[in-house]
């Protein structure tokens, strides 16, 4: 496997705070639209408080997914899509790998957002775009009062999706933390305490 400076690693695998801050919004937005869901079914009443409780935490968080769009565009280049979407051919090479690795029980160690947790990341991008987009349509068009119909009834049970997306998500997300934190790789520090890793745990990981 290539053999990465150290020092330049370090500093280019670590998130910085932008991501910190969005990471931590994400977690409480996601969540709070989760528990709010099913009180969002109150909008075929004139009185649709839940459905108002649910779509403003929604709005908030298309609003965070529009954010880290735009971060992962223009932002630092390291932090750019381009520099960890799965879809190429040494990242699926490096995906297959880690399949492969896990059937034998053995974590993947490399840098951030590469092999197969690009391709987690890359599933929670799509769970929080679909959701956003979905929530933003039924925000704006349903009319409270009435039964939705036709497409937006569509979009609407699509959207319900969420129910299941929004647990398995973060139920592989924290699982993978979770995993790597008994083997010593506390990865969750960097992104709540910015703490990095040990440059002679760095080592291990990377080369």
């Amino acid at each position: 496997m290539k053999n990465y400076k150290l020092g330049k690693l370090a500093d280019n695998d670590c998130p910085d705070n932008f991501i910190r801050v969005w990471h931590l919004a994400m977690i409480v937005l996601c969540l709070a639209a989760w528990l709010t869901g099913d009180l969002a079914d109150d909008y075929k009443k004139l009185e649709h408080t839940g459905f108002l409780i649910h779509g403003w935490i929604g709005m908030t968080l298309s609003f965070a997914v529009c954010l880290y769009l735009g971060y992962g565009i223009a932002g630092p280049r390291q932090s750019r899509f381009s520099q960890w979407f799965p879809f190429t051919r040494e990242r699926l090479r490096q995906t297959g790998s880690d399949l492969a690795g896990l059937m034998r029980f053995k974590l993947p160690k490399h840098k951030r957002r590469q092999g197969l947790a690009g391709l987690v990341q890359f599933f929670g991008m799509l769970v929080f775009f679909w959701l956003a987009a979905s929530g933003a349509l039924m925000y704006f068009f349903v009319e409270p009062g009435s039964k939705v119909r036709g497409v937006l009834h569509a979009v609407k049970e699509a959207h319900e999706v969420g129910e299941v997306l929004i647990p398995l998500y973060l139920g592989i997300h924290i699982g993978a933390v979770i995993a790597h934190s008994l083997t010593g790789n506390h990865v969750w520090k960097e992104m709540f305490f910015q703490k990095n890793r040990p440059a002679e745990k760095l080592s291990r990981d990377f080369i």
